[in-house]
């Protein structure tokens, strides 16, 4: 069996790099939860250390940092002392760009693979650069494993993003993932959201969303309800677990899920 667990966390909107410490010491108890019940891959939110309501570059900046910056060096540890693949989103500075980026470590502390958002949304067009390459897929133990963050479960590439003629206009053109951790701060609607089944449904793969909750007050007088949250973990069968699960809180949820390396042969 194969345990996964998706952390549920609302962070404080940060302004400095103090605020990203901050939230990373609210988060440590969510990070015992998943060490508890054994999780050989854990999903962190979309932003999870700084928030989402960036209103402009120079607002994202202040807290953005090199992939292998001071975040990267603590979620390392993290993977390292839970002897599991920790994925988990943030903002990307790369020379003078910022992407909206998600990295995989695994359990030995090396890189899995990184990845930075295509499909933009809401603030994410006052800041962020989209990327311009679609999401690996990576052998791992458990698993072809791929991360992606929030809109880009829509599965598609955008047509303003260059491409091959021999490229296929989806997140995969190389082929198909068993397993996609999916760094989101999804808003209000339906749970589960009817583009994660899809998106299940095409791939025929097991999704991870790690998803936000709650109200975020930003400047120039802007705030945005992300609602009460709602993180998953959805099978091929479209079977949804939702163990542990306490909407409108920080929580995790975890399944247990037979050995996903085999999953595409049988």
């Amino acid at each position: 069996m194969r345990i996964i667990s998706v952390v549920q966390f609302r962070p404080r909107l940060a302004s400095c790099v103090a605020d990203v410490s901050d939230n990373l010491r609210k988060v440590d108890r969510l990070i015992h939860d998943a060490w508890a019940v054994g999780s050989q891959l854990v999903v962190f939110p979309e932003l999870f250390l700084t928030g989402y309501s960036f209103m402009s570059g120079e607002e994202a900046a202040k807290v953005a940092e090199p992939w292998d910056g001071r975040t990267f060096k603590s979620m390392r540890d993290i993977a390292v002392q839970l002897k599991s693949y920790v994925a988990w989103g943030y903002p990307e500075v790369d020379g003078k760009n910022l992407y909206n980026s998600a990295t995989v470590v695994g359990p030995d502390g090396s890189v899995a693979c990184k990845y930075r958002k295509i499909n933009l949304w809401g603030n994410d067009f006052l800041w962020a650069t989209p990327g311009l390459d679609p999401a690996l897929i990576v052998p791992t133990e458990i698993g072809m494993l791929s991360v992606v963050v929030c809109r880009d479960l829509r599965d598609e590439i955008p047509k303003n993003i260059p491409r091959t003629a021999s490229e296929n206009a989806t997140m995969f053109p190389m082929g198909k993932p068993d397993v996609v951790a999916a760094c989101v701060n999804w808003g209000r609607g339906g749970f589960p959201p009817v583009s994660w089944m899809d998106f299940v449904g095409d791939n025929k793969c097991v999704l991870a969303v790690a998803n936000r909750w709650g109200k975020e007050e930003a400047s120039l007088g802007f705030s945005q309800d992300f609602g009460h949250g709602g993180s998953a973990i959805v099978e091929p069968n479209w079977k949804v677990h939702t163990s542990g699960l306490k909407f409108g809180e920080d929580c995790i949820v975890s399944a247990a899920l037979e050995d996903l390396t085999t999953r595409r042969n049988s």
